[in-house]
C-alpha cells in the first residue's frame, strides 16, 4: 500500500535584516573626532602665503603703471629700430662695421629732419602768428554765419552761437597750449632715439640668446619668427612714414589752390595724423572744413569734398599697396587691436597697436597653430620640422615629446 506524501511546506528562508537607515546627526550633537579630522583646515600659513601673493600682484601693477610710459617708450624706440634697420644692413653689405653704419643712418636722418625743419621753420611761424592774430576774427565771422543760418531757416537759438563762440575760444587756447606738447615730445623723442641706437647695437646677440634657449631642432623656426616679426614692425614703419610725406604733401598744396589761410600748417597736421589708422583721415580734414567755415557753408563743402578726395584716392592705393605686404591684417584685428591700444595708452597706444597686433599674428600662424595640429595628432610641416612627429602617429616620439 503506497503512501502518499503530502508535499510539505518548507518555512522560507529568513530574510536578511534590513539595514537600518543611516541617521542624521542631531542638532547639537558632535561628529566623530575621524570626522573632524577630516575637515579641511585653512592654515595660517596658506592664509599669509595668499596675502603675499595679493600684495605682489598689486604691486606688480602700480609698477606697471609707474613705468607705463617708459614701455610705450621701449616699444616704439623698437618699432622704429626695426624700421630703419634694412639701411643699416646695406651699409654693413659694403663691409662697413655696424657702428659705423648705425651712425652712418643717424647722422643722415638727423640731416635729413634738419633740412625739413629749416624748410618749414620759417613758413609755419609766420603761418601760426597769422593764424593766432586772425583768429579773433575767424571766431566771429564764424559766429555771424552761424546767426545768417539762423535767421535764414527762421531758428531762434541764442544759445548756439555763444556755445560755438566759447569753443572756438577753446581751440584758440589749445592752439597756444601746443609748444608746450611739443617742448615735452622733444624729452621722450630724445629718448627714444638713445635706446634706438641701444637696440639697433644689441639686438642681434639678444636675439642670438633667445634663439639659443630653444631645442636646437626648433632653433631655425625661432629665429625665423623672431625675423618675420621684425620684418612686419620695420616695414609698417617705412609705409606709415611714407603715407604721412604723401598726405601732407598733397593736403597741404589743395589747401593752398584753395586759398585756405596756413596752408604749410594743414598739411603738416594732416601729415601727422595719417599716422593715426582709422580715425587719422577724419582728424586730418577738420581744421580745413571748419576754416572752410569761416567763408561760407559752400566752401566748406568744397573743401570738405576735396579732402574726402584725397583721402579715398590715399586708402584705395597708397595704403593698400603698403600695408598690405607688410602686414596682411584682417580689419577686424586691425578694428579690435586700435580699440585696445586707445583704451591702454590713447593715441600712443593706436599707434604702436598695429605692428603689436602683426608680431602676435606671426606667433599665432607661425608656432600656436602647428601645436594645436600637432595636439590633434595631424601632421604640420612648421611642427614637425622643429619638434617631431605629431603625436599618435604611432610613430616614435620625438625626444621633446617624452
Amino acid at each position: 500500500m503506497s503512501q502518499v506524501t503530502e508535499p510539505v511546506a518548507t518555512a522560507a528562508p529568513q530574510a536578511a535584516p534590513a539595514a537600518e537607515p543611516a541617521r542624521s546627526p542631531t542638532p547639537g550633537a558632535h561628529p566623530p573626532a575621524s570626522r573632524r579630522e577630516a575637515r579641511p583646515v585653512v592654515r595660517l600659513r596658506t592664509l599669509v602665503a595668499a596675502a603675499l601673493l595679493t600684495l605682489a600682484v598689486v604691486g606688480l601693477i602700480v609698477l606697471l603703471a609707474q613705468v607705463f610710459g617708459l614701455v610705450l617708450d621701449f616699444l616704439i624706440a623698437v618699432v622704429i629700430a626695426e624700421g630703419i634697420r634694412p639701411p643699416v644692413q646695406r651699409l654693413q653689405d659694403l663691409h662697413l662695421p655696424r657702428m659705423v653704419a648705425i651712425f652712418a643712418v643717424y647722422v643722415g636722418l638727423l640731416v635729413l629732419v634738419t633740412l625739413v625743419v629749416t624748410l618749414l621753420v620759417q613758413p609755419v611761424v609766420s603761418e601760426a602768428t597769422s593764424l593766432a592774430g586772425h583768429f579773433h576774427q575767424y571766431q566771429t565771422n564764424a559766429v555771424n554765419l552761424i546767426g545768417s543760418v539762423e535767421k535764414h531757416l527762421g531758428i531762434t537759438n541764442t544759445q548756439l552761437g555763444s556755445q560755438v563762440e566759447g569753443l572756438l575760444g577753446q581751440a584758440g587756447q589749445y592752439l597756444l597750449a601746443i609748444g608746450g606738447t611739443i617742448a615735452g615730445a622733444v624729452g621722450s623723442l630724445i629718448l627714444v632715439l638713445v635706446i634706438t641706437f641701444l637696440w639697433l647695437t644689441t639686438a642681434g646677440r639678444l636675439k642670438s640668446f633667445v634663439v639659443d634657449l630653444f631645442p636646437p631642432r626648433a632653433q631655425p623656426l625661432a629665429s625665423d619668427v623672431l625675423r618675420e616679426i621684425g620684418f612686419r614692425m620695420g616695414g609698417y614703419v617705412r609705409a606709415v612714414a611714407i603715407n604721412m610725406v604723401v598726405v601732407g604733401i598733397v593736403t597741404g598744396g589743395a589747401c593752398a589752390l584753395l586759398g585756405l589761410p596756413s596752408p604749410v600748417l594743414l598739411g603738416i597736421f594732416a601729415g601727422i595724423t595719417a599716422a593715426i589708422p582709422m580715425i587719422g583721415p577724419f582728424l586730418g580734414g577738420i581744421p580745413p572744413v571748419l576754416l572752410g567755415f569761416t567763408v561760407s557753408p559752400g566752401f566748406a563743402l568744397l573743401v570738405l569734398a576735396v579732402i574726402v578726395v584725397i583721402q579715398l584716392v590715399d586708402q584705395n592705393t597708397i595704403v593698400p599697396v603698403m600695408m598690405g605686404r607688410v602686414l596682411a591684417l584682417p580689419a577686424l584685428a586691425v578694428v579690435v587691436a586700435l580699440l585696445v591700444g586707445w583704451a591702454l595708452a590713447g593715441v600712443l597706444g593706436a599707434l604702436l597697436a598695429i605692428p603689436i597686433a602683426a608680431a602676435i599674428q606671426v606667433l599665432i600662424a607661425r608656432v600656436l597653430v602647428p601645436y594645436i595640429h600637432h595636439t590633434q595628432g595631424r601632421a604640420d610641416p612648421a611642427y614637425v620640422a622643429a619638434f617631431g612627429e605629431p603625436a599618435g602617429d604611432g610613430s616614435e616620439p620625438s625626444p621633446h615629446d617624452r
